[in-house]
Formats: structure tokens, sequence, C-alpha cells
């Protein structure tokens, strides 16, 4: 079988040589030729590049050699580049500065001029004096109105002894030192106000009650020994003269009979409940602003005042004013006293912000 194959094979090959030989003699002239064409350009390049006939590790060495050649070059190019910019860059902040420290100085010395010359025209000093001359007539008006508190008169003592010159303040140093004088000046005046207002009410409203005790007393005893009469009608009227003189009248001649006395005891009863209906109404006007127990307690004062002036106002004698009446007024009057030691107390013990 071997041998078979080979036989085809061998005779499969000479057929082929056999077909193809005349083409090849026939292109072999052109053959030639492209082969002749082919090494001289292999020659060329060769000489052009000679690179191709180099090892490959003297190709690389060259290579490398380049590289590092033109990253010198370039870092070299970069960095003078850098170096020019920079001090182009510090050449001219250095002149834009000097121009600009120049310009301010400039600019300082003619605003300063140009105060200077604003402050001494006459216009200027004319409104400087007015200034002074306003600031110290407030001084002396809130001096005059707003006497010294006690502390600052303390103070002035202190500094008199002492004897201390010192140099007069500035305008400004003068013109916080008024505001702060005239706030602090202000709320101790009107705290010394409130106190004497407070003594006022609660010696109206104790007057008052010693009188419906002595009205009560003349009136359960009307019908008693001439003794007890005679006691309460001495006691109403030294009621009655007391009460005179404090409000600037001295008449000691005046009748001491029965009927007098009754008619100038309501009388003094109606005076008191007026006086304290109007403490109430300015008591009341006093606390707006205030928290709304206050002000609800203020009213009050106002409404029992009231109430107990209503009983006096039409009484001609003691026996028109009930028991129950007298009973009723004392219990009120109890009250009030409790209720304004309440209000004052607070006016006294907290700043006065809105009331001021």
């Amino acid at each position: 079988v071997c041998e078979m194959a080979e036989k085809g094979v061998k005779t499969i090959t000479s057929v082929a040589v056999s077909s193809a030989l005349p083409l090849i003699q026939k292109l072999e002239p052109q053959i030639a030729l492209a082969n002749t064409y082919a090494c001289k350009g292999l020659d060329r390049i060769e000489e052009k590049l000679p690179i191709l006939n180099q090892p490959t590790n003297q190709v690389v060495a060259n290579a490398r050699g380049a590289m590092n050649g033109a990253k010198d070059a370039v870092t070299t190019t970069v960095t003078g580049a850098k170096d020019s910019v920079a001090s182009t860059i510090t050449g001219v902040m250095d002149r834009t500065k000097g121009a600009v420290t120049g310009s301010v100085e400039k600019t300082k010395s003619v605003v300063n001029g140009s105060i200077n010359t604003v402050l001494g025209s006459r216009m200027v000093q004319l409104v400087s004096s007015g200034v002074e001359n306003a600031l110290t007539r407030s001084e002396l008006l809130v001096d005059q109105y707003l006497p010294l508190t006690e502390e600052e008169l303390e103070k002035e003592a202190k500094k008199v002894e002492g004897f201390d010159p010192m140099q007069k303040p500035s305008y400004y140093i003068r013109l916080g030192s008024l505001s702060s004088k005239l706030r602090s000046r202000a709320y101790q005046q009107a705290l010394s106000r409130v106190k004497e207002v407070k003594q006022r009410s609660q010696a109206t409203i104790s007057q008052l009650h010693s009188t419906v005790n002595l009205i009560e007393f003349a009136r359960n005893n009307v019908h008693s020994a001439n003794q007890k009469i005679q006691d309460a009608q001495d006691k109403l009227y030294l009621s009655w003269v007391e009460w005179k003189r404090n409000i600037g009248h001295d008449d000691t001649d005046e009748s001491h009979c029965a009927e007098h006395i009754e008619s100038r005891t309501l009388a003094i009863a109606r005076n008191l409940t007026q006086q304290l209906q109007t403490t109430c109404h300015t008591l009341l006007c006093s606390v707006q602003g205030l928290p709304q127990n206050i002000q609800d307690q203020a009213s009050h004062l106002g409404v029992m005042a009231g109430d107990i002036y209503s009983v006096f106002h039409n009484a001609a004698s003691f026996q028109e004013v009930s028991e129950g009446l007298l009973t009723s007024s004392k219990g009120q009057l109890q009250k009030m006293k409790e209720s304004l030691d309440d209000v004052m107390d607070y006016l006294v013990n907290n700043t006065p912000l809105n009331w001021l």
C-alpha cells in the first residue's frame, strides 16, 4: 500500500513540475529584475537607517540617551521660563506695591489736610461752640431739676476733701455721662415719689380706718351713758382738729356740738376717700405695661376706694351709715392696705422700664 501511495505522489509531482516549468521559464527575467530593485531599495534603507544593522542593546542604549537629553532640554527650558515669569511678576508686584503705598500716603495726607481745614473753619468752630453750650446747659438743667442722689453727694464730698483736680472730659464722655446721669437720677426720683405715695396712701388708709372706728363707736353708743357720748365726741373733735391742721387750717374756735362734729367727721371720711380714689387712679395709670396681676390689683384698689366713698357720699349723720357698711368698709380698707403694699413693693424692688 505504501509503495503504491509513494508512486502516486511522485507521479503527481512530476506532472506539476512539468506543467509549471514553461511558466517559470517565461517569468524568470521579470522575477530577477524585481529582486534586483528590492535589493537596491534595502541597501538605501540601510544607509539612511543604520540602526537596522545595529545590535538590540546598542539601539536601546541610544534611545535611552536621546530621551534623557530631550528631558534635560525640556527641563532647562521650563525652569528658565518659570524663573523669568517669577522675576517679572515680582518686579510688577514691587512696582505696584510702591505705587499703591505712595497713593495711600498721598490720600491720607490730602484727607488729613482737608479735615484740619474743615475743623479750622469758622462754621465748624461755631457749631462746636454751640454744642458745648448746649451740653453745659443740659448738665445744669439736669442738676437743677434732678438733684444729686445721696451716692453722688458722697462722691462729690470725697472729691472736695481730696482736692484732686481732673482734666475736663471730652465731649463724648460728657454726653455719655449726661445720659447715664439722667436715667439714674430720674429713676431715683421716681422711686422716691413712689415711696412718698406709699406713705401717704398708708397714712390715708390708717386715718380713714380710725375715722370709721370713731363713727362706729359713736353710732353704737348714741343711746348710752352721757360719759361715753362725750368721750366719742371728744375723740371725733380731736380727729377733726388734727385733720384741719394737716391741710393747713387751724380753727380752734369752731363749735364743739354733736351735730357739727358728726358733719365734720363725715366730711373727713368723704375727703379721705376722695384722696384714696385719686391715689388709686394715679397708681392705675402708672402701672400700665407691668404684669397683669399688678394691674389687676391696682384696678381693684380703685373699685374698693369707690365703694368706700359711696358709703359716706350722701350720709348726713352717723345713723344713715349702717353697721354692715361700716364693717365692710373696714374690711375693704384692710384689703386695700395689703394690695397697696404688694403693688408698691413691686414698683420699688423691680426695674421700672415702662412706668418710669
